[in-house]
């Protein structure tokens, strides 16, 4: 077994030792106390936590879904319509669409009165991820109106949080229809926004539009008010054509070209015309004629951008009928019909050749 060696050499010393010159040097005593490293560590924790929670409560409502909306409020407010449709992807979806964004800038949108002008923000409600908020506003003219807006929650890249993504608004429109005619010229305010070839639907802010819609042929006329577009999620202006003395006159002349063909007709039953014969026997029918007794009575009513002016029967006209028949036994003689009813139910429109056409409703 070894021994340490210098186990009893203190003992041998005494008290006192020879130090130096041989003074007497005094002997000192340390007591060394444990650091408290458990203390050090449940205060860190605590700190640590209490920092966590209160970063999680200033980033929660950093993220908040109505604190998210606010910068995109705000740009409406002060008039940036591209920042704030920016923000939503309005653009995009439009174009998925297929509206026209011809509107939706900052110099068109200068254009627009009675825009929102200040805001509050209201109650959220977030179910399944998707965050709606109430919004009140006041548009220029003091109106007060209120609206909600959607947003949807995304990985923030942060712990647990998550971000809010606003959805495309439900931003107003205005459609200007073509009237299969060529193309139109499109005004907000005087200023002359461009040249419209066909049905073309315009996404706008929210405000009020001084429209104007202007056509070279002289056939129509748009009166257009002030068109109020408001968040609502659904059309706001469809800007009906209507016809001038000029263009009256031309559907008018189709719709009488129309009833001549009929009764110019040697069919017992013309194509597409109201009035006919009921031969169910099968009788052979020759010199059929027809003789308008009575011509109808009708009106242009509202425009219809897949079919043209309706045309509406106000009073019915009449026409006689006269052939000669033979019947499958050999029977033969002359066949009569009085007051054969005319109707000239349909839609008339203008082709881009500059001819007019009307169709007829099937009979």
């Amino acid at each position: 077994m070894h021994e340490d060696p210098t186990i009893g050499m203190a003992d041998a010393a005494g008290p006192e030792a020879l130090v130096g010159d041989g003074a007497p040097a005094t002997s000192r005593s340390r007591r060394l106390h444990p650091v408290a490293f458990g203390g050090v560590i449940a205060a860190t924790i605590v700190v640590a936590a209490a920092w966590a929670v209160g970063a999680s409560v200033s980033l929660a409502a950093a993220t908040a879904p109505s604190v998210m909306l606010q910068p995109y409020l705000d740009a409406l407010e002060d008039g940036h319509l591209e920042q704030a449709i920016a923000m939503d992807g309005t653009a995009a979806a439009a174009a998925e669409l297929g509206y026209s964004v011809d509107l939706l800038t900052d110099e068109r949108y200068a254009l627009a009165t009675d825009r929102p002008t200040a805001y509050r923000v209201g109650a959220t409600t977030i179910e399944n991820g998707v965050a709606t908020v109430d919004v009140a506003y006041e548009r220029g003219g003091g109106e007060r109106q209120t609206t909600a807006f959607t947003l949807r929650a995304r990985p923030s890249g942060f712990l647990w949080f998550s971000g809010w993504r606003i959805e495309p608004s439900s931003l107003p429109t205005i459609t200007v229809p073509t009237v299969r005619f060529g193309s139109l010229d499109l005004s907000v305010a005087g200023e002359r926004v461009g040249e419209v070839d066909e049905t073309t639907v315009y996404v706008v802010g929210p405000g009020s539009y001084d429209l104007a819609v202007d056509s070279a042929t002289g056939f129509f006329d748009f009166e257009v008010p002030g068109v109020d577009a408001v968040w609502g999620g659904r059309p706001t202006a469809f800007l009906y054509p209507t016809l001038t003395a000029r263009g009256q006159e031309g559907a008018t002349a189709a719709v009488r070209a129309y009833v001549d063909a009929c009764v110019a007709s040697t069919s017992y039953e013309p194509d597409g015309c109201s009035i006919a014969i009921d031969n169910a026997e099968g009788d052979e029918m020759t010199g059929v004629t027809w003789l308008l007794t009575r011509g109808p009575e009708f009106e242009f009513a509202e425009y219809s951008a897949t079919e043209g002016f309706l045309v509406t029967t106000t009073r019915r006209g009449s026409a006689d009928f006269l052939a000669a028949f033979t019947s499958a036994s050999g029977e033969f003689g002359i066949v009569t019909a009085e007051d054969c009813e005319v109707w000239v139910d349909g839609s008339v429109s203008l082709s881009i050749d500059g001819t007019w056409t009307f169709v007829p409703y099937t009979w």
